[in-house]
C-alpha cells in the first residue's frame, strides 16, 4: 500500500503528512493535479484491465489516494491562440476521467470526487444538515433583489451576507490583499437593485453567538474544538491567520456526533472539517462543511491535541476504523510540532502561480 496525495508536495498539509508518513516507513507519492509536464501528465489505458499512471506512478490495488486539493488541469503555453480553448477543454475532461475513475477501482479516496464535487455546494449542505438533524439558520442563496429585501425586511431576525467561494483581491505591484468576509447586514445598507444582480450571494439568519466550534471528521469519530476570538467576530479564520484566537478540544455534544454521522453517510465521505456556532443556550448550529478544509492549524493552537497524528491513523488504517484505533495508533506518527522543528518545513510555501483565476484577482 502506498499513499497517493493529490496536491503540491510543497503545500503546507501535504509536506507535513508526507514527512510524518515516510518516518513511519509508508511510501507516499504526490501529483498536483493534470498538466503538460510530465511529471503531471496522466494515462488512462483500459484493456484487459484498467490502469491508471500519475506522472511517474501506477495505481495499484489497496492504495489510499488523498485528494486533497490538486491543481486545476494546465495547457500546454505554447499552443496556439486559436487551439488553446480546445486544449484547455479537453484538459478539463481527461482531468475529470481521472478524478472520477479513481473510485472505481480497489483503492481507498477520501474522499471520493464525485462525492466531493456535490458536497461542496452550499445549498446541498444545508439541505442535509436539515435533513439529518442538525440545527441550521435560515438561509437564502439568491441574485433575486426583491427576494434579498424581503428576507432581510424580516422583522424578528438579524442577518448576515457571506460569498459562495472565498476570493482574494490583490493591487498590483502590492502585497496587500483584500478577503472575502462574512458580515452582518440589514436592509437599509443594500445597494440598488441592479448592484445587487452583479453577484449571487448567501443571506443567513444571523446566530448570536458565544463561540465558534471548528469539528473534524475522521471516518466514525469527529473532534471538536471552541474558538474564541478577541472580539467574537463573524468570521474567525482572519482572527487565527493572526493569532489572536483560543482553541481547546471540547467533548462533541452526542446529538451533534450523530447528526455528523448521518451527514457523512449521506454525503459519501469520510473526511471533513464542519463549522458551528454556539449560542447563549449553548445550542450548536451548523455553518458549512469544508471536505478537504485545513485542519493542521489546530494544532498550533491546541498544544497535544494531535490532530496531525490522528489524521496519519485514520489515513493508514482500514475504512471505518473506531476512534479507540485511531488513538491506539496515532503513536506511530511525529507531530506537527516536530514537523515545524524540522528542516523540511523551511519547504512549505504558497506559490501564487498556483491560485486559479476566481480565487485571486489582481488589480491595476
Amino acid at each position: 500500500m502506498k499513499i497517493v496525495i493529490l496536491a503540491f508536495a510543497s503545500d503546507t498539509h501535504t509536506a507535513a503528512l508526507k514527512w510524518a508518513l515516510e518516518r513511519a516507513g509508508y511510501s507516499v507519492v504526490c501529483w498536483a493535479g493534470l498538466s503538460w509536464m510530465e511529471d503531471r501528465q496522466a494515462t488512462l489505458s483500459i484493456e484487459q484491465g484498467t490502469r491508471v499512471v500519475l506522472g511517474r506512478h501506477v495505481i495499484e490495488p489497496g492504495d489510499v489516494v488523498w485528494i486533497r486539493r490538486p491543481n486545476p488541469p494546465m495547457h500546454n503555453s505554447d499552443v496556439t491562440e486559436a487551439d488553446r480553448d480546445f486544449a484547455q477543454t479537453e484538459y478539463k475532461w481527461h482531468s475529470r476521467s481521472v478524478l472520477y475513475l479513481l473510485e472505481h477501482l480497489p483503492v481507498r479516496c477520501i474522499n471520493p470526487y464525485s462525492a466531493s464535487r456535490v458536497i461542496n455546494n452550499k445549498a446541498v449542505q444545508l439541505h442535509l444538515a436539515s435533513l439529518c438533524g442538525f440545527n441550521t439558520p435560515a438561509s437564502l442563496l439568491t441574485n433575486s433583489p426583491a427576494e434579498v429585501r424581503e428576507f432581510l425586511n424580516h422583522p424578528s431576525r438579524r442577518a448576515i451576507c457571506k460569498s459562495f467561494f472565498p476570493h482574494v483581491w490583490k493591487k498590483e505591484g502590492s502585497e496587500a490583499v483584500s478577503v472575502t468576509e462574512t458580515f452582518e447586514i440589514k436592509v437599509e445598507d443594500l445597494p440598488t437593485d441592479e448592484v445587487l444582480t452583479y453577484a449571487p450571494a448567501i443571506y443567513q439568519e444571523m446566530i448570536v453567538k458565544e463561540a465558534d466550534v471548528r469539528t473534524v471528521l475522521m471516518g466514525t469519530t469527529v473532534y471538536s474544538f471552541l474558538l474564541r476570538t478577541t472580539n467574537n467576530v463573524l468570521d474567525w479564520r482572519q482572527e487565527v491567520g493572526q493569532g489572536r484566537a483560543t482553541v481547546k478540544p471540547v467533548p462533541t455534544p452526542p446529538e451533534v456526533e450523530t447528526a455528523v454521522l448521518a451527514f457523512a453517510q449521506k454525503a459519501g465521505i469520510e473526511f471533513g472539517s464542519l463549522d458551528f456556532a454556539v449560542d447563549g443556550d449553548g445550542k450548536w448550529w451548523f455553518l458549512e462543511i469544508n471536505e478537504e478544509g485545513q485542519f493542521l492549524w489546530l494544532d498550533g493552537f491546541a498544544s497535544g491535541a494531535g490532530i496531525q497524528e490522528k489524521f496519519l491513523a485514520f489515513l493508514t488504517l482500514p475504512k471505518g476504523s473506531t476512534r479507540e484505533a485511531i488513538e491506539a495508533a496515532q503513536s506511530a506518527f511525529h507531530s506537527w510540532e516536530q514537523f515545524l522543528e524540522s528542516p523540511e518545513a523551511n519547504s512549505v510555501y504558497f506559490p501564487e502561480e498556483n491560485l486559479t483565476a476566481p480565487v485571486l484577482s489582481v488589480e491595476p
